[in-house]
């Protein structure tokens, strides 16, 4: 009796063992394959697809987002992508396919915010088969737009490429606006002092062009004099030696 309780235990456990075993083969034959051959020269042809972005304007030539644009797209391709704070929910991030014109092999995707800076990732993927692994990834960090560039003091010349007077920029400031202002009138201020040094060296450089001038002048009216009084002298003792002979004869 012990020992057929020995054996059904052995069985059921047995059973129980064999059970993952089970699972797992069934997930394999059940998971995405790829052909490690096929899969090179996919990914060579994925590798291909590029991408960029650019603003987007209304009438009144002001900036209202951007485009994401996608490129060499192939026909047996799809590209998906994520990122955009629009997409996420609670804690999850959704992923999208992305609209693609296939007759010029391009994707275009609009996105209104221009107030925050993320990066946007878009990943290829074949279209058919059971090969579903990422065959190319590109990320696109969107810049965003810095209202402190429209103040006043940052239409100061020479301001244009000052960091807190730039437009669109890919970094959130530390510091408040009024902060920001005085650095930006701080750095007008250095900016004026250097151009009146400038100015102040190109004046004393006017000055002593003046001043090599006037001497360069007096030297030539001197060497004038000199060259004039040696002629008027060669011409009297000319006139002196020919008086003389006449005298003699």
């Amino acid at each position: 009796m012990k020992k057929n309780i020995i054996y059904m235990f052995l069985l059921i456990m047995c059973g129980f063992l064999f059970i993952p075993f089970v699972y797992a083969e069934d997930d394999v034959e059940t998971s995405s394959t790829c052909d490690p051959i096929a899969l090179k020269d996919y990914i060579k042809e994925a590798e291909k697809v590029t991408g960029t972005y650019e603003f987007v304007y209304d009438i009144s030539n002001k900036v209202i987002g951007f485009n994401y644009l996608i490129y060499n797209i192939p026909d047996n391709m799809y590209v998906t992508y994520k990122g955009l704070p629009s997409q996420k929910d609670d804690t999850f991030e959704d992923v999208d396919v992305l609209d693609v014109d296939r007759s010029i092999g391009m994707g275009k995707l609009f996105d209104p915010n221009i107030d925050d800076i993320y990066t946007v990732t878009f990943n290829v993927f074949l279209s058919t088969g059971s090969c579903n692994t990422s065959l190319n990834s590109i990320k696109i960090k969107k810049l965003r737009y810095n209202p402190i560039s429209e103040v006043e003091q940052c239409k100061y010349d020479g301001l244009e490429d000052f960091l807190y007077c730039k437009p669109w920029v890919e970094v959130v400031f530390p510091f408040g606006q009024d902060e920001i202002i005085k650095k930006i009138e701080s750095k007008k201020d250095q900016l004026k002092e250097k151009t009146t040094s400038v100015c102040l060296s190109c004046i004393e450089n006017e000055k002593n062009e003046e001043k090599y001038n006037t001497m360069l002048l007096i030297k030539n009216i001197v060497i004038f004099g000199l060259i004039s009084g040696i002629i008027i002298d060669i011409v009297i003792i000319i006139y002196l030696f020919r008086k003389v002979g006449e005298s003699k004869i």
